[in-house]
């Protein structure tokens, strides 16, 4: 970082750094509140809306949380469908935008704006639900994995990124006798790592907040995912969320803390994801949407 040396320069700066501080208050304090409110007792909680600091600490509501397990069922549930959903939908971006990349592939033009045309023109919701029904895919986790098999958007970075991948190791690997496949698989994919983490993260982040599939294809509970879950409990105000019973009978009083609670359970995995993949993130983006 270059610091300037004149004293409006120095001005600038000053105000640029408090400007930056007060970007990062309001943009990390809602985070803050939620965390505060979900081990603030309730008591304290109800003297006033703005919680700083708690005043005494409680971690009942999460003990409450990870005792029932309509939650801990939807957390595993998100962890799976993120998982699996995330490798399927990297595999079939990446199969799809390597070809893409070939001159010599016939229609590949044709075939190009075929895709592109989704973005665009949907088959609308009836349709939808009427195909997902008619493949048996009701009331099962595959539904939220294999009919968003792929992002037009991701596919077209992936391309791009693939496009920037000197012609000449393809060659040079022909040369040695190798086919398409153990080309793409052993040349292109470990090259195209930053691409993929970047388009990996935001797979993820869309898998894991995933809740209108759910709530249309999804009719028993027991695979919820988590996001559903505290939709119901944030928006729909249902708490009979386990099986026999209200999911706040007694506890009635922790209601506010319980959805504070359940809402850092909800948003901390996938918080977790990104410090691991920073490094790749800001390269990933650059490479993967400009063409040298």
């Amino acid at each position: 970082m270059i610091k300037s040396t004149s004293l409006s320069g120095k001005i600038f700066d000053g105000l640029n750094i408090l400007f930056l501080l007060f970007m990062a208050l309001i943009t990390l304090y809602p985070f803050w509140h939620v965390l505060v409110g979900s081990i603030m007792p309730y008591e304290e909680s109800i003297k006033s809306s703005l919680h700083f600091f708690p005043g005494k600490v409680s971690f009942e509501a999460y003990e409450y949380v990870f005792s029932k397990d309509t939650i801990v069922k939807s957390l595993l549930v998100s962890l799976f469908v993120t998982a699996a959903g995330t490798l399927y939908q990297l595999l079939i971006t990446a199969i799809t935008a390597y070809p893409l990349i070939k001159q010599d592939l016939p229609g590949r033009s044709a075939i190009f704006l075929f895709i592109i045309f989704t973005m665009f023109f949907g088959g609308g919701l009836i349709p939808y639900y009427l195909l997902i029904k008619s493949l048996g895919m009701v009331n099962s986790l595959a539904v939220m994995i294999i009919p968003a098999a792929i992002s037009t958007y991701n596919m077209i970075v992936l391309k791009t990124f693939f496009q920037n991948i000197p012609i000449e190791l393809e060659e040079s690997a022909k040369m040695d006798g190798a086919g398409y496949m153990r080309i793409f698989f052993q040349i292109i994919l470990p090259l195209s790592v930053p691409s993929l983490v970047t388009i990996g993260l935001f797979i993820a982040v869309g898998q894991w907040n995933n809740w209108y599939v759910p709530m249309l294809f999804l009719n028993d509970k027991d695979l919820w995912p988590l996001a559903i879950v505290l939709r119901d409990i944030l928006i729909n105000n249902n708490m009979e969320l386990t099986r026999g019973g209200s999911f706040v009978s007694k506890e009635f009083m922790l209601g506010d803390t319980i959805k504070n609670a359940v809402v850092m359970v909800s948003v901390v995995p996938i918080i977790i994801v990104y410090p691991f993949i920073q490094k790749h993130f800001v390269k990933g983006v650059m490479i993967g949407s400009i063409k040298s």
